[in-house]
C-alpha cells in the first residue's frame, strides 16, 4: 500500500513553522518529514526577503528563517514533472481563475499547482492531502464546476483551523497557546482564538471557524473538527 503525502501551501508553512508548531503538527497527524511535498519555489521565495503582511505586521527574518529551515528538509513538487494529465488540470484551474476575474474566487497558480498534483494521483485510486492556509482558494475550487478533481480531494483538505485543533488535542490547549501567543501577528484569526477568556470559548471560536469554511466548501475538508 502506498504511503500517503502531505501537499503544503507556503502559507501553512510560514505560520506553523513561525509557531513553532509544524514538527507537532506532524506528530499529531501521525506522519514523518519524508511524506511531506511543498512547492519548488518555497526556498527562493523566502531567500528572496519576500514578505508579506500579516495583521499590519511584516514577518521578522527570524520568522522567515525558521521556514526555511523547515523547508529545507522537505521534498519539492515541482510543474517540470508534471505529466500530462496535471498540466492540463493546472491550465484548468488557471483558466477558471481568469474567466471569474474575481480575486476572491481566485485560486493562486501554487495552490493550483498542489492541488493538479494531488488531485490527479488521487483519481488513480492514491490517498494524499492538501493543507492549505488559503480559504479563498478552497472556495473556489469548491465552486470550480471541476466535479473530478473536487471528488478526488473530498475530506482530504485540512486548513490551519483544523491542525491547530489537532495539535491541541495532541499536546495541550496550554502548550499550544504558548507558542502561539509570541507570534499572534502571524494570523488575524488564531489571534481572535486564543483572546478568549477559557479554553473553551478558544475552542468553541476555532470549531466555529471551521464550520463556516465547511459551510463554503462543501465535502472538501477532512471531517475532524466536526461536533
Amino acid at each position: 500500500m502506498q504511503v500517503s503525502f502531505y501537499c503544503l501551501d507556503d502559507d501553512i508553512i510560514q505560520k506553523l513553522a513561525t509557531c513553532n508548531l509544524f514538527y507537532d503538527t506532524l506528530n499529531s497527524l501521525d506522519i514523518e518529514a519524508k511524506q511531506v511535498k511543498i512547492l519548488e519555489t518555497f526556498k527562493d521565495r523566502w531567500e528572496n526577503k519576500i514578505r508579506r503582511k500579516r495583521s499590519n505586521q511584516e514577518l521578522s527574518q527570524k520568522d522567515i528563517n525558521k521556514a526555511l529551515k523547515v523547508a529545507s528538509n522537505l521534498s519539492i513538487v515541482s510543474a517540470n514533472k508534471f505529466n500530462s494529465s496535471m498540466n492540463n488540470l493546472y491550465f484548468k484551474l488557471s483558466d477558471y481563475t481568469k474567466k471569474s476575474n474575481d480575486k476572491k474566487k481566485s485560486i493562486d497558480w501554487g495552490e493550483a499547482l498542489l492541488i493538479s498534483y494531488v488531485s490527479i494521483l488521487n483519481q488513480k485510486g492514491n490517498n494524499h492531502y492538501f493543507l492549505t492556509g488559503d480559504k479563498r482558494c478552497l472556495k473556489a475550487l469548491n465552486n470550480s464546476g471541476l466535479s473530478d478533481v473536487i471528488e478526488s480531494l473530498q475530506e482530504k483538505v485540512w486548513c490551519l483551523e483544523q491542525l491547530i485543533l489537532k495539535n491541541i488535542e495532541k499536546i495541550g490547549f496550554e502548550n499550544v497557546k504558548n507558542k502561539f501567543v509570541p507570534v499572534n501577528y502571524c494570523d488575524k484569526a488564531l489571534k481572535k482564538v486564543f483572546s478568549q477568556e477559557t479554553e473553551q470559548e478558544s475552542r468553541c471560536t476555532l470549531i466555529k471557524y471551521i464550520e463556516n469554511l465547511r459551510k463554503d466548501t462543501g465535502n472538501l475538508l477532512n471531517s475532524y473538527g466536526n461536533k
